[in-house]
């Protein structure tokens, strides 16, 4: 007989259980990491609590998806780069941030791993399915994300602070940590920046860096239309929808906010679900741009290609400048295997060379073998966005409403990490690493089961 299985796919045979008491702790710790994100932010303890997580998690780790091989391969190659670096010529401190990125790597790896698992997971003792407890965890931390922007932003316009930070309690204390590590050091609330054509205030969030922040917003908020979804509460799920896009806005980053928005068109265009489907995910964001900016529609249209160009056109610049640096680095020094490392550059010494794209990192310190393994990863996934659109289109009864939701908003949230690894390092920030690894092995482990149902 076909039931309809907890992800609402109609399947032959239900998902095979999982939980045990170990499995059960380890979706604890999960879940707390999600929700105890803006406690790990104050305190400075988001490197060795999620650490220490993941090598608990490490014991629990089942056999590895094509995605996570494909990644793992991309680890050997930035790992033999390294290496042949150290013997050439010893690194220092470029080379300990460059063992960080690779630990990164190996985290994300692992979460991805969980979030196949927690999706593949039968019912609780309690009775509910292990990942509306990861769903639910992140609805809870987007609301203090909520509470969090409006509390900053009340606070600047009653005050008129532009530049505001304090030490983290635990890296704090430790000087000279290398590279993206320094930026755990300094929780940075409120600083100045170069937004569209003057200075501006622009909040850093709880991110180590405003851009991870922004994506922070984007994985939480559409997690958390997710458990709404899940819990049929629509009209809550319209209006945490809409509350995202003004989110974004005082962050400043360009590529997450335009991918957020793509998602969303990209998602609709091809998922089936018709009209009313089309009104859920659209709707909202509809209406709220005839109310409030219906004046400026036309304007916009016509400015929008350069207002988003001149928006920090200094950042476009040194980016573009530091790419063009790695490029010729290594097509210079080792196009196979790349430079091992990030280096430094006297004309950016804040920048190091290869940062602000995994793409570009990843060419940079693993070359030509390293950045054909990592496109494979990046094909890899775009493809079954792809094929899972066409497969719903042509197997629908499959699905429940609910569970076209679900993959679409999933499908939305790996569509736009993959968009924001164009312009960011994957391999930097710590809670993006476990985020959207468990966004993705959800959607990985649920597209296969909807392929195979």
């Amino acid at each position: 007989m076909t039931a309809i299985d907890h992800s609402g796919i109609r399947a032959r045979k239900a998902a095979a259980p999982i939980i045990t008491d170990a499995r059960a702790f380890q979706l604890f710790l999960i879940t707390a990491t999600i929700v105890a994100l803006p406690l790990n932010w104050f305190l400075g303890t988001s490197l060795p609590w999620i650490f220490g997580v993941s090598a608990f998690l490490a014991f629990g780790i089942v056999r590895l998806s094509l995605p996570e091989w494909q990644l793992v391969t991309v680890v050997g190659a930035l790992l033999m780069s390294l290496l042949l670096a150290m013997i050439m010529d010893y690194q220092g401190q470029r080379a300990l941030a460059a063992l960080y990125n690779i630990a990164l790597m190996l985290i994300f790896i692992l979460f991805i791993n969980h979030g196949r698992q927690i999706d593949n997971a039968a019912r609780t003792r309690r009775g509910t399915w292990p990942k509306d407890a990861v769903y639910r965890a992140a609805f809870y931390a987007y609301l203090a994300y909520v509470f969090y922007m409006v509390a900053v932003q009340a606070w600047i316009a009653a005050t008129g602070t532009v530049r505001y930070s304090f030490d983290a309690l635990l890296l704090g204390r430790i000087p000279g940590l290398p590279g993206i590590l320094e930026l755990y050091v300094d929780n940075v609330v409120v600083d100045s920046d170069w937004i569209a054509g003057a200075v501006q205030s622009r909040i850093h969030g709880m991110g180590v860096y405003a851009t991870e922040s922004a994506m922070q917003v984007v994985l939480l908020g559409l997690i958390a239309v997710v458990y709404l979804i899940r819990k049929r509460r629509f009209g809550w799920a319209i209006a945490a929808e809409l509350s995202i896009l003004p989110m974004l806005i005082p962050f400043g980053s360009r590529t997450t906010g335009l991918a957020y928005v793509a998602s969303l068109l990209l998602v609709v265009t091809l998922w089936r679900g018709g009209l009313k489907l089309a009104a859920i995910l659209l709707g909202p964001v509809i209406v709220a741009g005839l109310l409030f900016f219906a004046s400026d529609i036309v304007t916009g249209i016509e400015s929008m290609a350069q207002s988003v160009a001149d928006a920090r056109a200094g950042s476009t610049e040194s980016r573009m400048a530091t790419y063009q640096i790695a490029v010729r680095m290594v097509l210079d020094q080792n196009l196979l295997m790349g430079l091992g490392i990030k280096p430094q550059n006297e004309y950016f010494p804040a920048i190091p060379i290869g940062s602000h794209s995994s793409v570009v990192s990843v060419f940079t310190r693993a070359g030509l073998i390293g950045l054909i393994l990592f496109l494979a990863y990046y094909a890899t996934l775009l493809v079954r966005i792809a094929a899972i659109q066409l497969i719903s289109l042509s197997r629908g009864t499959f699905l429940t409403m609910e569970a076209r939701l679900e993959m679409a908003y999933l499908s939305r949230i790996v569509f736009v990490v993959l968009v924001w690894c164009l312009t960011e390092d994957l391999d930097a920030p710590i809670y993006h690493a476990m985020l959207s690894g468990l966004a993705i092995g959800i959607f990985w482990n649920m597209s296969e089961r909807l392929r195979k149902a």
